[in-house]
């Protein structure tokens, strides 16, 4: 996304505070490094330190040195973890799980994936191979053109202390359906689930969340690879037992209901699950939804309790909506977070996007003779506002405002034509299009900070921000940092109460830079 390409750093809290550097450090010889692959390291919700995985030379024409860095909170060294391997691997994702870190590579030469999990002092606990065929070739190919600066993870999963999960798609000619891979951080134990089903020879699956024995993922299944109608089920899969422990079709008694997110009820064994309703008599692929739903479940996949938000109804009293939940201005809403806080009120963070007629495209196609070419669109897609939306304990809205920023192009060709509203968000969330980027905040969420980017063109200021919305348990207000400089790439991550960590970095000069500051 082009909103992306902007560097570097000056705080302003709302314009009014001042920032003091508290922690710096720079780090040479990094030939290539993707910022996808630095996260933080944290426990309890709480910010412990931070890894970064980077090409730190280059050995012969055939082998490659990476280093693995880890730093504490205060950007202190912990551990440098050195290896050289084929110049020909690439590192698809990484994750952190409270206990470990997982690296998740390909290796083109020798046609292997390589899981390597680390202890948090860098030593190399587990290494787990298999070989990749031709039903994961392409895939790799595609997934490795998206592994870009402006991509988040979409494949690699943490599970808690358990270890990791990754969700693969998996292709055969026109044949598509996925996998799911379990690797234990515990003990050196790996298991793979390949859906048998009929129904899921042509399906796509997207990761939801865990709980301490389950994947839970939501499955969009078509009887055939162009088939116009599309069927949506929440599954549970028990990386204990090795089983699917339930799936919940998507044809209710009352509504279809297409789940998008989840979030475990603390204390209670429950989860609580949030999606898309329909008409039963609606194509979820191409109809517009009713509202938003929410299920209680238990465990077993069990629903406990159903509630139902209308966009023309409940939702329209505190958004300007329409009955097919398009918002004004905004567009259609993405589900980023739940958060469930200790007074039984639920948090949920959106952001819009909607279509827009794409000159370029409309172009392209004239000279075309009147067809969108497979690269562009005649349509294009734009992301809009963040939407925070309050809901009581019953699950009934009661609340909800707009944070207005700038309407950043997202662009995803000729499918921004043809596929529904609910594809399209799984395509832009996959390539990291959408501007939220993380939430901080305690471990009940008593109080937290929602984080999201833009891209401001005023006559003050034209760049790059870095915006928080904070929530002290009674009311919201809102941060806002500023962002220039000749770095080449940036990412902005949490830090220790009150502060950001930057980093920065600087292709040509081959450095990364980091700083910790914090509000003075």
């Amino acid at each position: 996304m082009i909103r992306k390409l902007i560097i570097a750093a000056t705080f302003l809290c709302l314009g009014t505070q001042q920032i003091h550097a508290q922690a710096k450090l720079s780090i040479d010889k990094v030939y290539s490094a993707y910022l996808r692959n630095s996260g933080t390291i944290m426990e309890n919700n709480q910010i412990k330190g931070y890894f970064f995985l980077y090409q730190s030379d280059k050995i012969d024409r055939n082998t490659n040195e990476y280093t693995l860095q880890i730093l504490d909170q205060n950007l202190n060294k912990v551990k440098d973890i050195k290896f050289q391997d084929s110049k020909q691997i690439s590192l698809l994702e990484a994750a952190y799980n409270g206990s470990s870190l997982a690296f998740l590579f390909k290796n083109a030469e020798t046609k292997m994936l390589e899981m390597k999990v680390y202890d948090i002092d860098g030593k190399l606990k587990f290494t787990y191979t298999r070989e990749y065929d031709r039903k994961t070739d392409d895939l790799m190919k595609q997934y490795e053109t998206l592994h870009t600066d402006e991509g988040t993870n979409q494949n690699v999963f943490d599970l808690g202390e358990q270890g990791y999960a990754s969700v693969l798609p998996l292709r055969d000619g026109k044949q598509r359906t996925y996998e799911v891979d379990f690797y234990s951080s515990q003990s050196k134990k790996q298991w793979t689930y390949v859906p048998n089903d009929d129904e899921e020879k042509y399906a796509q699956a997207e990761f939801l969340g865990s709980t301490d024995s389950l994947i839970i993922l939501e499955v969009m299944k078509r009887k055939r690879a162009l088939s116009g109608k599309m069927a949506a089920s929440l599954i549970g899969l028990n990386f204990v037992t090795k089983k699917k422990e339930f799936e919940i079709d998507a044809e209710g008694s009352d509504y279809k209901f297409v789940p998008t997110s989840v979030v475990k009820l603390s204390g209670t064994g429950k989860i609580l699950v949030m999606g898309s309703y329909f008409d039963l008599n609606a194509n979820i692929a191409k109809d517009a939804s009713l509202g938003l739903g929410l299920y209680e479940i238990d465990s077993k996949g069990k629903v406990l309790s159903k509630t139902y938000n209308s966009w023309g109804g409940d939702l329209a009293k505190y958004l300007p909506t329409n009955a097919k939940g398009k918002i004004d201005d905004v567009g259609f809403l993405y589900i980023h977070k739940l958060l469930k806080a200790p007074n039984g009120k639920l948090f949920v963070v959106g952001e819009g996007y909607k279509r827009k007629a794409s000159a370029l495209g409309i172009g392209l196609a004239v000279l075309s003779g009147g067809r969108s070419t497979g690269s562009t669109g005649v349509t294009k897609i734009v992301i809009t506002d963040m939407v925070m939306m309050e809901f009581n304990d019953k699950y009934k809205v009661t609340n909800a405002t707009i944070y207005d920023k700038t309407q950043n192009d997202a662009t995803l060709s000729a499918i921004s034509d043809y596929n529904s509203q609910h594809a399209i968000a799984m395509m832009l969330k996959m390539v990291g299009a959408f501007d939220y980027e993380f939430t901080t905040g305690e471990p009940d969420n008593s109080s937290f900070t929602i984080c999201y980017s833009d891209y401001v063109r005023s006559s003050e200021y034209k760049g790059q921000t870095f915006n928080a919305i904070r929530y002290n348990g009674s009311k919201f207000t809102t941060d806002k940092i500023e962002l220039k400089s000749k770095a080449s790439n940036m990412r902005v991550f949490p830090a220790k109460a009150g502060s950001v960590m930057i980093l920065e970095y600087f292709k040509k000069d081959k450095r990364l830079d980091l700083r910790l500051e914090k509000l003075g």
